[in-house]
């Protein structure tokens, strides 16, 4: 059940929800959202923390008359995303995939990840985003993850919404042609 957050009224101030509320409702789908991004756990509860991090330090500046508290958090955690891959080259991260500690036949990063999804539509799901881009990722979580519209996706990613609706079919028909690779997809 979705729960409504309640705006404090103040007089003379903006009015904005309790942050905490706030966090509470929209930490799942921001979370979503971002571990469509990479399809690593860690890293996707860092960069959430980040995200709501980011938003109680600004939440000052959060503007109701501009938008929805969710749009404002879409933004946030576009940006967030955005910054963590553009700064990956710098920092000086070996995954510990790469080098092995002893040989073991579980030790692959991508099998436990699809082994703790045991839901067999996720496994599936997590299949088809692996083969995908970065970028191609991102696009789908945008509308999938974070759940905006093609009018708000192409705001934020400064297109228009014809040129946002024609994308998805494209990447969507590319994630059948995916999945029919894994022979589980429709014909």
């Amino acid at each position: 059940m979705k729960t409504k957050i309640p705006r404090r009224s103040t007089r003379g101030a903006e009015e904005r929800p309790d942050f905490g509320l706030v966090y509470r409702q929209y930490y799942k789908r921001i979370y979503n959202y971002v571990y469509g991004q990479f399809l690593h756990r860690e890293t996707a509860e860092d960069l959430t923390d980040d995200v709501f991090l980011t938003a109680l330090e600004h939440y000052g500046g959060y503007d109701p008359a501009r938008g929805s508290i969710y749009t404002w958090l879409s933004a946030i955690a576009h940006n967030v995303v955005v910054n963590h891959r553009a700064s990956a080259h710098t920092r000086r991260e070996i995954s510990v995939c790469v080098i092995p500690e002893r040989p073991d036949p579980e030790a692959g990063v991508q099998e436990r990840e699809e082994r703790t999804l045991t839901n067999p539509v996720n496994q599936r799901v997590y299949r088809i985003l692996k083969k995908l881009t970065g970028e191609e990722r991102e696009f789908l979580s945008l509308r999938y993850g974070l759940e905006l519209t093609n009018g708000e996706i192409a705001q934020l990613t400064g297109s228009n919404a014809t040129a946002v609706s024609q994308r998805y079919h494209r990447l969507l028909e590319k994630c059948r042609r995916i999945d029919r690779e894994y022979g589980k997809g429709p014909e």
